[in-house]
C-alpha cells in the first residue's frame, strides 16, 4: 500500500486556544505531506477560538470543525478524550485509515506527519504510534518523565483504523490513554512510542491542576488501571527523589494509590484487562528497564 491509499487524519480538541490554535495551524500547513483531514473539535470555547477555525476552514477544503456545547468547565484527561472521541466518529465514517491527536498546544518538525505515516506503512500490525513528548526546562528540551517505549502520550498519538476498531474505541472516563494503549497490546497490536520524533509541548501536563490535584489524580488513576504494586512503589520512590518538592509528591500518590487499590475502589470494569496490565508491568521489572 502506498502514501495515497493509505489515508491520514488529525483531530485536534480545543477550548479557548486561540494563542496555540494559530501556531499548530502553521505546523500542519508547514508539513512535506499535508494531511488528508483535519478535524478541530471545539470543546465550548468562549475566546475567538471559533474564528481562527472558521478562517482555517475558509482557505482549506480538508480543514473541518465540530462545535460540542459549552459542559461550562474545563476538564483535563476525560474531557479531552470525550472530545476526541467525537472526531474519531468521524475519521472512521470518512473512511480514514489512520488518525489520532495532535493537541492545540504543541510543534514539531515539517516531517512529522510523513515519518506517522511511514511508520504505519511499514508495519501492518503497528496499532499505536505517537511520539516523544518534550517540554522545556531550563534550556532544553527534555522528556519531562520516563517512559517504557510501548507507552504513547496523548499529545501526539494516532491509531489504525482497525485497531481503534478492535479495542472498542476510546473508553471515556478515568486513564483513558493508559487504557487504550494496554488494550491494543492485549488485542496484539503493537503500541510504540518513538523517541526519534520529538513533539514539543509548550504547556506543561496537568499546569492546570494544582500540586494536590496532580499527584492525588496521579494515584487514583494507577490504581484505577490495576498497576502492579511492586511497580508503582518504585514509581512513588522516584518521585520522591526527582520531584520538587521533594518526598512529598511521592508520599501523596503512594498514599492515594494505596488507599484506592486495597480497598478496591472504583478500578476499571474489565478485569481481563486489569490482569493483563499487571503482568505486563511485572513483566517491565523483570527485564529491569523500566524508567518511572
Amino acid at each position: 500500500m502506498n502514501k495515497k491509499q493509505l489515508s491520514i487524519g488529525i483531530v485536534t480538541p480545543v477550548r479557548n486556544e486561540e494563542e496555540m490554535l494559530p501556531k499548530l495551524a502553521a505546523c500542519i500547513l508547514s508539513q512535506t505531506l499535508l494531511p488528508d483531514r483535519w478535524l478541530i473539535v471545539d470543546d465550548g470555547s468562549s475566546d475567538s477560538t471559533s474564528k481562527v477555525i472558521e478562517d482555517l476552514k475558509n482557505k482549506y477544503s480538508w480543514i473541518d470543525s465540530i462545535t460540542l456545547p459549552d459542559r461550562g468547565h474545563y476538564s483535563r484527561g476525560a474531557g479531552s478524550y470525550s472530545t476526541a472521541a467525537k472526531g474519531f466518529e468521524y475519521m472512521i465514517s470518512s473512511d480514514i485509515h489512520v488518525f489520532g491527536i495532535f493537541d492545540a498546544d504543541i510543534s514539531f518538525k515539517t516531517t512529522t506527519i510523513k515519518h506517522i505515516l511511514d511508520a504505519f506503512l511499514n508495519s501492518e500490525k503497528l496499532g499505536i504510534y505517537g511520539g516523544e513528548i518534550v517540554e522545556m526546562k531550563g534550556n532544553d528540551w527534555v522528556s519531562p518523565m520516563g517512559l517504557p517505549e510501548d507507552f504513547v502520550r496523548g499529545a501526539c498519538k494516532f491509531f489504525r483504523g482497525e485497531c481503534y476498531l478492535d479495542i472498542g474505541g476510546i473508553k471515556l472516563g478515568k486513564s483513558s490513554n493508559v487504557i487504550s494503549n494496554m488494550e491494543a497490546l492485549m488485542h496484539g497490536w503493537i503500541v510504540k512510542r518513538d523517541m526519534n520524533l520529538l513533539i514539543k509541548h509548550h504547556r506543561s501536563g496537568g499546569s492546570r491542576d494544582s500540586f494536590v490535584q496532580k499527584y492525588t489524580k496521579a494515584g487514583t488513576e494507577t490504581a484505577y488501571i490495576g498497576s502492579d504494586p511492586l511497580l508503582t512503589l518504585v514509581r512513588g520512590l522516584r518521585k520522591m527523589i526527582t520531584s520538587k518538592p521533594y518526598f512529598i509528591g511521592g508520599c501523596i500518590f503512594l498514599i492515594t494509590y494505596f488507599n484506592s487499590a486495597f480497598l478496591h475502589k472504583n478500578q476499571y470494569k474489565n478485569k481481563e484487562l486489569l490482569k493483563f496490565v499487571r503482568n505486563h508491568h511485572r513483566n517491565i521489572l523483570l527485564r529491569g528497564f523500566y524508567k518511572w
